[in-house]
Parts: structure tokens; sequence; C-alpha cells
């Protein structure tokens, strides 16, 4: 326990801090009510959260900073997800000839892929197969070359797969991370990581088999190893129809949201819901462990998808209950 104090006292004060600056459920309630987008944009801006992307690269990377060590290895780890992002819409914009100009702005500011000359060389690839040779040998160019060959050379499906294996790439990556802590470090972030690897794979195996119609053998060639799932329930997820899986899950946490498959974005939503209630269960676990910084993030996260959801609904000019009805938190409050 002593370790553990000295390790993570100074972490744990800051994110007692920045929990206290969480918004509160109601106040997103609020926010969802305001009409005018102007209004909007300041109330935000008076709270913190005019850039949402902006507030969670923040505090990642502040995390990484507190931190040092195994514990700092993982949030490492866990930053290479938002350099996926960067990958990802490269390429699709390769895919799709979209112009650099347009993609630029989307980009995270983080990595070699984010907005600047490596990214801009990468998106203006004639073809998904040039786009992998010009990308650095570190962190996805070496993976997505031995992935080339076997996953074809063009179109849509060859773009995702090259996706998927940076993703599974990137978990398996954070798994191998948190199975490197000490004992004590990994009982309190198991059950949230393990969470939220079942939520990544159920998300995957569903787009992989009604998007993009993939063989089973593929659905679990590109399955996550890791979270709470062997390998009969991912036997499931790749050959059983899609509509038993919320039967099949029912003894699971996640039975419930699968049940409503048809709409793919309420089935994510109550699968996001999950994860957040995963993150308050491990924010009141052991207080001086990697378990209350990693969780404060995610809920960071989480809400900044909530944000993000009402910002995009007075872009949009849609009503208030259309942004009420997406909103994680306020189901989980």
């Amino acid at each position: 326990m002593a370790s553990a104090l000295r390790r993570y006292a100074y972490a744990q004060a800051r994110v007692r801090a920045r929990l206290a600056r969480l918004l509160a459920p109601a106040q997103i309630e609020t926010l969802a009510a305001v009409a005018d987008s102007g209004a909007l944009e300041r109330e935000l801006a008076a709270l913190g959260w005019d850039d949402p992307d902006a507030v969670v690269l923040g505090a990642w990377a502040d995390a990484y900073a507190w931190l040092e060590g195994p514990p700092q290895r993982v949030i490492a780890r866990e930053r290479a997800r938002f350099e996926l992002e960067n990958l990802k819409l490269l390429l699709r914009a390769v895919e799709r000839a979209w112009p650099y100009a347009e993609v630029a702005p989307l980009l995270l500011p983080v990595g070699a892929l984010g907005p600047g000359p490596a990214a801009e060389d990468v998106a203006a690839a004639p073809s998904l197969a040039e786009a992998v040779a010009r990308l650095d040998r570190e962190p996805f160019g070496e993976l997505l070359r031995r992935h080339l060959a076997p996953a074809g050379t063009a179109g849509a499906t060859l773009r995702f797969r090259l996706e998927a294996a940076a993703e599974r790439a990137v978990w398996e990556a954070i798994a191998a991370a948190v199975d490197a802590l000490d004992p004590a470090d990994r009982r309190a972030v198991s059950r949230l990581l393990a969470t939220r690897l079942d939520v990544a794979n159920l998300l995957r195996a569903l787009r992989l088999r009604v998007q993009h119609r993939l063989a089973p053998e593929e659905v679990i060639a590109y399955a996550i190893r890791g979270g709470s799932f062997g390998p009969e329930a991912r036997a499931v997820l790749a050959h059983e129809p899609v509509e038993s899986w919320s039967a099949r899950f029912a003894a699971t946490p996640y039975g419930r949201a699968l049940a409503d498959l048809e709409r793919p974005w309420r089935t994510e939503q109550a699968l996001a819901r999950i994860v957040v209630r995963e993150a308050q269960r491990t924010l009141n676990g052991p207080p001086f462990s990697i378990g209350v910084v990693l969780a404060w993030l995610v809920l960071l996260e989480s809400q900044a998808d909530d944000v993000r959801r009402v910002l995009e609904g007075r872009r949009l000019r849609r009503d208030e209950a259309w942004i009420r009805a997406g909103l994680i938190g306020r189901a989980v409050a």
C-alpha cells in the first residue's frame, strides 16, 4: 500500500480535482435545451468544453505526465487509439479521393499522422496499397504491410480489413501493457478493460457480419484477444444469426443491449452505457491505483461524446428530444 500511495498520490489528487469539474447530467440536459448555436458555444466555452477533442487529448497527456513506469506505458498504449482514428480517416480519404484540405481539419493533433506533411503524403496516395506503403514502420506501417497481401488490394472491404487489423493491434497492446502491471494495479483495472474489450469485439463482429458480410473464419480472425469472451462466445459472434445474440448473451451484462440490433446506433449507445457504469464502479474501487485514473479518463471520453451530441444536434437543427435520446450519461447517472 505504501508503494501504491507513493506512486499514485499526486495522480489521485489531480483526478479527484478533475472529477469535480465533470459536468453533471443535469448540466448536459440544460445544454441540450439551449436553442441558439452561438449561445450554446458560449456556454460550453465558459465550462471549458468548447473543444471536446482538446479536452480529451489534454487529459490523456496530463495522465501520462503524472505517472511513470508500467502505468505510464498503459497510458501511452491507450493514447494510440487516437492515432488509430487518424489512420482510419486517412484510409477513408484515399479510398474516396477526398482532398487533403478537407481531411486535415478533422485529424487529431497526435502522433505522426496528425495534421502535417506525413499525413498529407498518405492522403495523396493513389491507392490503399500505396497509402500503406507510405506509412512509417511504427505504429502501423509494418503491421499493415504484412496484412496487405492476404487482405486484397482494393475496395471498401480492404479498407475495413486494414482498419480492423490496426484496431486489433492497438487494443491487444493495451491489454499487454495492463498485463505488465503489478498484481494490485491489474486487479483494479481488469474488469473495466475486459468490459471495453468485450464492447469493442461486439461492435466489430456486428460490422463484420452485417455491413461487410465477412466469412465466419474471418470474423474470428479479426476478434480482439482478451476480455471475457472465450472461444465459445467468439464462435457465437462468428457463426450464429445476430438476432440470436441477445438470448445467447442473456447471462452477461450485454444481453439487453443486443436486443435492438435493427437500430445499430441504439446498440452502440447501450453498450457505451455499460462501459460508463463499469468505469463508475472502478472509480469507487482501490483509491491509489491506475484504475482510478483510467476510470476518470473513460468517463471524460463519454462526456465528450455527449457534448459532441449536443453540438451536432444544434448544428443540424435537431430538436431537444433528438439530442436527449442520444445522450449516454443521462441514463447512467
